[in-house]
């Protein structure tokens, strides 16, 4: 009822009657052809947010599916800010879907609002609400899976703080409590001890201790790390009380072992990676000078080599190699582009789900590399980072003998046509609705005849929000864009190029929710 009378409100606010109008021929066009006139940019408002309005979480969790979009441009017409909905949807979907059984699938309402977020900031203007309202319809999807269970909400943390078994030690060493609770996998204990921390530290803080058990174990396929980072790049941006119910979140997603002995007490084969390179961590030498021939950006032989491990050899094999190569003053910038190269190469071998995941664990694992204060963490992401790619290689199967992206050729120039040419690009998506695999030369063609990679990848959003089938096609395309950026010239060109295989075209379908969405848009934008 709060959330009808919100709406209601709004509505009468901006002299809206609530009654949708029909789809025509007509105005499907009209909403199909480019920006609506007179709308407001989502971003012309994007610093971070700053109040929380205690209606709109009430709105996005009460409000039936069919009736949330109508609903939400209603409040986006009154004055709704992208920040505020960034910010609310995030806290809905912490609080109403749980990361079990799975640390994916429904938590992917979840999950995707970093990518969701980077796509908008660097998308056309035009489309910039398109991808938040399909997530707002996301979250109300999963949100009707996780009732179909059951239900499930997160408990309510003033209750739990308060709560008797808080023992004295927990309320004065909390984030000593939060780590020993985590190291036990004990997701109660672990709660406790977050509220009470969140009391006395930053956000932000309490998520460099998360890093490492993000990275611990290859249950989630990678999801564990990817809602680490996440949590990392969406906290900047939404208000400060967000932050406990997403960390929250997060912290129960980390203790999924889905139903297996507990981890803390039985070796397992997810955590082996963990436990090996814990120890290799410990022997690891130092170099007091670097490599000279090791540390050259051009050295196609050192990538031949760590290539051919991650290929070939086992989890162990692969950390072990670059823990060596580090002993001899390889700078792991280096090193995290042999890492992006391999997921790039599984990606080639089979453009699936599980070589997605490769793809979007690698940007998580290196996001930690990046931002984690302590050195010895930044080294275990990168290990763990390639333990993970034989695992990712060995679930996907097949024989050694998939295209490599050093051996790419691109596309022999069509007659009458720019290699480097807008007309060329679009070539390039085009090819994704005959063969995905003939799109992959033709990137390759238009990136190496000098074609712009950043109308590349505002072509590659455009499809993302237009044509996307689900979560995974926002994960994939962001974290890709990522990894690219992270690799020198060579082997970012052939990176881009592998990835089409995973992109989106316009012979894909539409989503459904983001052609409602538009066509809401419009009927509002035509009102204004």
């Amino acid at each position: 009822m709060q959330a009808k009378a919100a709406l209601d409100e709004t509505r009468r606010a901006v002299g809206d009657t609530g009654q949708s109008l029909p789809i025509t021929r007509r105005r499907f066009l009209l909403a199909a052809a480019a920006a609506v006139p007179g709308w407001p940019c989502a971003l012309a408002a994007a610093r971070p947010e700053e109040w929380v309005a205690p209606e709109l979480l009430d709105l996005l969790i009460e409000t039936e599916r069919e009736a949330l979009l109508e609903a939400l441009v209603t409040r986006i017409t009154a004055g709704l800010t992208y920040p505020e909905l960034l910010g609310a949807l995030a806290e809905a979907a912490a609080r109403q879907v749980r990361p079990y059984p799975h640390v994916g699938f429904k938590y992917h309402a979840f999950m995707v609002l970093h990518a969701v977020d980077r796509t908008t900031r660097h998308g056309p203007s035009e489309e910039a609400w398109l991808p938040i309202l399909w997530a707002a319809d996301t979250f109300k999807g999963a949100q009707a899976q996780e009732q179909s269970r059951g239900g499930w909400v997160l408990p309510d943390a003033s209750r739990a703080r308060t709560a008797s078994r808080i023992g004295r030690s927990v309320r004065q060493h909390p984030e000593r409590a939060l780590h020993q609770a985590l190291d036990q996998w004990d997701a109660e204990a672990a709660d406790d001890a977050l509220l009470i921390l969140l009391q006395q530290r930053a956000p932000e803080q309490v998520l460099e201790g998360l890093w490492r058990y993000g990275a611990r174990d290859f249950r989630a396929i990678g999801h564990k790390a990817i809602t680490v980072a996440n949590c990392a790049r969406l906290l900047p941006t939404v208000s400060r009380a967000r932050a406990e119910p997403m960390l929250r979140s997060l912290v129960l997603a980390l203790q999924n072992h889905r139903g297996e002995p507990n981890p803390a007490t039985t070796a397992l084969a997810a955590d082996a990676p963990w436990r090996n390179n814990q120890e290799r961590i410990k022997r690891l030498e130092r170099p007091t000078t670097p490599d000279a021939e090791a540390t050259d950006a051009n050295s196609a032989a050192l990538s031949h080599d760590l290539l051919a491990v991650l290929r070939e050899g086992s989890a162990d094999d692969a950390s072990a190699a670059l823990g060596a190569a580090l002993a001899r003053g390889v700078p792991k910038t280096r090193l995290w582009t042999v890492v992006f190269a391999a997921a790039g190469e599984l990606m080639l071998r089979e453009p699936g789900i599980l070589a997605v995941h490769a793809n979007t664990t690698s940007d998580a694992l290196f996001l930690g590399a990046k931002r984690a204060a302590d050195s010895d963490t930044r080294t275990l992401l990168l290990l763990q980072a390639a333990s993970f790619l034989p695992l990712f290689r060995d679930l996907i199967g097949g024989d050694g003998d998939a295209p490599q992206p050093s051996r790419l050729e691109p596309a022999s120039p069509v007659a009458g046509v720019a290699a480097d040419s807008a007309e060329a690009l679009e070539a390039v998506f085009a090819a994704l609705s005959a063969s995905r695999r003939e799109a992959v030369p033709k990137a390759l063609g238009y990136l190496e005849a000098g074609g712009c990679e950043q109308a590349f990848m505002r072509r590659a959003r455009h499809y993302t929000v237009e044509r996307n089938q689900g979560a995974h096609d926002y994960k994939f395309t962001e974290a890709a864009f990522r990894n690219a950026a992270a690799m020198p010239e060579h082997w970012r060109r052939r990176y881009l190029a592998a990835s089409v295989l995973y992109m989106n075209g316009p012979d894909d379908s539409e989503d459904p929710a983001v052609t409602n969405a538009r066509l809401l848009l419009a009927d509002a934008g035509a009102r204004r």
